[in-house]
């Protein structure tokens, strides 16, 4: 049985995973720095190679705290509604979505370290 912890941590890192994963994308690095002032090809390489980490530790992390069918149908559940999420705060408050990423990897670290102490 999952904890609230371990909802959160797993939450948390499929948020902050799939904005990385969107925020890497050309377009909606547009959005948050601005036209014509995209992020150069190396950070959006590293956005992309922490969002796949990011989406692969909360998988780990819900199929480690339930059994795998459960944990698993938790991370698909958890991973669309982040992407709801997303999809109404990248077009509008792009600059809002980046800030609750970063919110997101640090609450997931917290919860992390809690959960194992």
């Amino acid at each position: 049985m999952m904890l609230l912890l371990d909802n959160v941590g797993v939450f948390a890192l499929n948020y902050a995973g799939l904005a990385g994963l969107c925020l890497a994308m050309e377009r909606h690095s547009a959005d948050l720095r601005g036209r014509g002032n995209e992020a150069p090809p190396a950070a959006r390489r590293k956005l992309r190679l922490g969002g796949w980490a990011a989406l692969a530790l909360a998988l780990c992390w819900a199929g480690g705290a339930d059994d795998g069918a459960r944990g698993l149908l938790f991370w698909l559940g958890s991973l669309t509604a982040c992407g709801l999420l997303l999809i109404v705060l990248l077009p509008y408050a792009a600059r809002h979505a980046a800030r609750l990423a970063v919110a997101a990897a640090a609450a997931a670290l917290l919860a992390g370290a809690l959960s194992l102490g």
